[in-house]
């Protein structure tokens, strides 16, 4: 009964000696996957930031273009809406205009 007893304890300190070194084994690579993580976290967080800024200078850099482009844009828009109006009435192109004092001031 006592070499049974004594064989029991030195099998069960064998297996909690390979549970401890499985256990150490595991927290090393929790350890190095926790690390990856907070690297890869901190790398997108700058990419992130990055893409933000470049965009952001992007809007400021074109801002005047924009613009001067949507002013150009008006600009012909108010000409297509005259246009028009000459187009649906001619007469109205000639308002200001008398042909007579002007043949007269000759």
């Amino acid at each position: 009964m006592d070499n049974d007893l004594q064989n029991l304890i030195e099998e069960n300190n064998k297996l909690l000696k390979e549970n401890l070194a499985l256990t150490e084994k595991n927290a090393k690579k929790i350890r190095k996957i926790q690390l990856y993580l907070r690297r890869t976290m901190v790398w997108k967080f700058i990419y992130w930031i990055i893409i933000i800024g470049i965009t952001i200078g992007a809007y400021y850099l074109s801002r005047p273009y924009i613009n001067t482009a949507v002013d150009k844009y008006n600009t012909i828009q108010e000409q297509i809406e005259k246009t028009s109006n000459v187009i649906s009435d001619p007469g109205s192109f000639f308002e200001g205009v008398n042909p007579l004092n002007r043949l007269l001031n000759r």
